[in-house]
């Protein structure tokens, strides 16, 4: 397979388990905020885990990923300092957000949901978005929307994750007929032994699947 993947791995909750994901040599990871999830981590603890891979691996980008987080406790959370390279906007936030985000000079992810095979209206500012699979806590749903859709969308200008349904299990193929604008997978539950704890085995044979 001759393509190069940016690969996150999103929902951790541990700091062992966080290490022993940034020693497979990911592109990105996730701590989400989100108090309807099952792998939800308060903002103080949140903080921690991205400092260890601040310290840990610099390279690696740190997302926060919020749902439910309020414009005035993401101001806050920022303003104190949240050592996130990327703040991820699920749910029913608009282009305010992003400017807080941006503001506190992190990058916003705008998330979209695919329904009805209707693509985002890109807020302006934004360079990247993540579509993802409809679900009750806004993500984490095991299941890939359908990749078929994506045919209709016309090139973007700029970076585009897809989520949900991605695990070392799948058929290579389904990667392979990816637009090539497609630049980044999000990996979650399917590269997990339980809620919120990763499997750096699962996550080194997604990898391989990948590139391959």
């Amino acid at each position: 397979m001759n393509r190069r993947f940016h690969i996150k791995v999103c929902g951790l909750t541990a700091v062992d388990n966080l290490r022993d994901v940034l020693s497979t040599g990911v592109d990105a990871i996730g701590v989400i905020s989100c108090p309807s999830s099952p792998r939800h981590v308060a903002a103080q603890d949140a903080a921690e885990l991205l400092e260890v891979s601040r310290h840990t691996a610099p390279s690696v980008e740190r997302h926060w990923v919020v749902r439910g987080v309020s414009l005035t406790e993401l101001d806050a959370a920022l303003s104190a300092g949240l050592p996130c390279t990327h703040v991820q906007l699920h749910g029913g936030y608009a282009q305010e957000a992003a400017d807080v985000v941006r503001d506190h000079g992190r990058q916003p992810v705008q998330v979209h949901s695919m329904v009805d095979d209707v693509f985002p209206s890109v807020w302006p500012g934004i360079e990247r978005v993540l579509l993802d699979t409809p679900g009750k806590t806004g993500g984490g749903t095991g299941r890939s929307f359908d990749w078929n859709a994506l045919a209709s969308w016309n090139a973007p200008s700029l970076e585009v994750v897809v989520a949900g349904g991605l695990h070392p299990g799948m058929a290579q193929e389904a990667l392979l007929h990816l637009p090539e604008w497609v630049t980044g997978l999000d990996l979650n539950s399917g590269v997990e032994t339980s809620p919120g704890i990763k499997s750096p085995e699962r996550i080194h044979q997604f990898k391989t699947l990948c590139t391959s």
